[in-house]
């Protein structure tokens, strides 16, 4: 049990530390010295001053089942430009897009009022607008990135760059028919704080539509080798019971969670391409000599040789995903939440 740090969910002080990580091990995860040794220097000492700490952990919430960083520390849009391209790609495709157009569709409103955090280029907006599903001038986006930001505007959708704990007036609607949030609940902190926002901006049959990595694949990831779910990058994560204490807690209700299928041939490539690149932190590794050593136009079949190589090297670990693969699920999950009646 550690007494030192309290729950950002349920303000527990009842937790256990799963593991911890050094600034240096956080930056080599986002950026290998070898890639670039003064761009990784300036990503440490970055994490350092966001953390106030040389050092983070992992905890694990014994009363709500939250597992989050400590110190609980988002990363802010610095840490995201050093570790990111300008243009970075975003997925177009993503089974929780899939998932929540059926259940807007299956809403029946009228033009609903969407409300999108953290858009990327727009790839659910777009799906928005191909299934006629509402009204351009009915969808607000907030992203950040000036990327993100250019491919938004460009659809003709109103992107905003604000933080919605202080500037929430900014929005063009009051009140939204659904708040979308995507692979983004993970990167923030004052979940509370911005549950309690969303919670004032939904319609009176209003939904929050949260998707979030699926916590039993990042615990199969970790425990078997692959890459860790490293801070400031991801703070939180999620399980079905830690959304129901957090609605509780907000006096929302959860009305569904849903974890994307299992399948194994996307679960095998996904994991042990991540061994592959946690090998790779290694500076001494045979991994991190073929991806920062060797000539550029041999990577590709290197890394994929090394890759099938660990696959017939771990049957194992092979075997395990075979027999208990299905019960993990997939990449993600989605929550629906709504206000208590």
């Amino acid at each position: 049990m550690d007494s030192y740090s309290f729950c950002p969910i349920c303000a527990s002080n009842n937790s256990k530390k799963l593991w911890s990580a050094s600034c240096s091990e956080q930056a080599s995860h986002f950026l290998s010295p070898l890639q670039d040794r003064k761009k990784y220097e300036i990503l440490k000492e970055h994490i350092t001053y966001l953390q106030k700490s040389p050092y983070i952990s992992i905890k694990k919430c014994l009363d709500c089942d939250f597992i989050y960083s400590f110190p609980y520390c988002a990363g802010d849009k610095k840490f995201y430009d050093l570790i990111f391209s300008k243009t970075n790609k975003y997925p177009q495709e993503r089974w929780e897009f899939e998932k929540s157009i059926e259940i807007i569709r299956k809403s029946r409103y009228e033009n609903p009022k969407i409300l999108e955090i953290g858009s990327g280029d727009g790839a659910f907006l777009k799906k928005l607008i191909h299934n006629n599903l509402t009204l351009k001038s009915c969808i607000t986006s907030i992203e950040y990135s000036e990327y993100g930001k250019a491919k938004i505007k460009s659809l003709g959708i109103n992107c905003l760059s604000i933080d919605i704990k202080e500037n929430k007036d900014k929005l063009p609607y009051k009140k939204y028919d659904f708040v979308c949030l995507f692979q983004v609940l993970e990167h923030l902190d004052s979940v509370n704080e911005l549950i309690s926002i969303f919670k004032s901006l939904l319609s009176n049959k209003g939904e929050i539509l949260i998707a979030v990595p699926n916590e039993k694949i990042i615990d199969f990831n970790e425990s078997n080798w692959a890459l860790l779910d490293m801070p400031p990058n991801h703070i939180g994560r999620w399980s079905k019971y830690s959304f129901e204490k957090l609605c509780e807690f907000n006096k929302l209700n959860l009305i569904k969670n849903d974890i994307e299928s299992f399948s194994l041939l996307k679960f095998l490539l996904m994991f042990f391409s991540y061994r592959f690149l946690r090998k790779s932190q290694d500076n001494s590794s045979i991994a991190a000599l073929i991806k920062y050593r060797i000539n550029k136009n041999l990577v590709w079949i290197l890394t994929r040789l090394f890759i099938i190589a660990d696959f017939l090297l771990s049957p194992t670990i092979v075997l395990k995903i075979f027999v208990f693969g299905k019960s993990l699920g997939g990449e993600s999950q989605l929550s629906r939440i709504s206000i208590k009646n």
